[in-house]
């Protein structure tokens, strides 16, 4: 019987044994009877439930700790893997090679991609109006600082950098 049937019989005989059937002892003691085997099929059913849920609760606390293990190890990886790539680049950029041609793999030096970087060497509120962009405080609206620069344009105390490098290995 699932845990749903033993609770809904055992509700129908405590509301048979509050509809009338405390007249007759003998009917009580029936009902009694039912509800003591249905008690105990609730007990034993109840303890396989929970020795389910305690072993899936050790299972997922087993996992987590795992995912974080797992994490770190990926961490750690990508560090290391970060200073060997720059490493490498370094060591290419100090010889004067932009480009190595291995048997199985091909290294460059390649530009960045994406927005060239800015540098802002002024307060906001020194920017003319249009280069700031108010907050609940002035700042720098790095864009349009951007945006003239890259038009020619001169901007107080701004500039564009040079776009770094990395090491690109296909």
């Amino acid at each position: 019987m699932n845990l749903y049937a033993i609770s809904h019989e055992m509700q129908a005989v405590i509301d048979a044994m509050l509809e009338g059937g405390a007249d007759s002892p003998e009917a009580m003691a029936a009902l009694d009877e039912h509800l003591k085997g249905l008690d105990t099929a609730l007990e034993e059913k109840a303890e396989r439930y929970a020795a389910v849920i305690l072993e899936l609760k050790a299972r997922a606390e087993s996992r987590a700790r795992e995912a974080d293990r797992i994490r770190t190890l990926a961490s750690i990886d990508n560090k290391v893997m970060e200073q060997l790539a720059d490493r490498l680049k370094q060591a290419m950029s100090a010889t004067g090679r932009t480009r190595i041609d291995g048997a199985t793999v091909r290294l460059s030096v390649v530009r960045n991609g994406g927005k060239t970087p800015l540098r802002v060497d002024v307060e906001a509120d020194q920017l003319p109006a249009r280069f700031q962009r108010v907050v609940s405080v002035t700042t720098a609206n790095n864009d349009a600082i951007r945006e003239a620069l890259e038009a020619g344009e001169a901007v107080p105390g701004c500039a564009l950098l040079e776009r770094g490098t990395r090491l690109a290995i296909r």
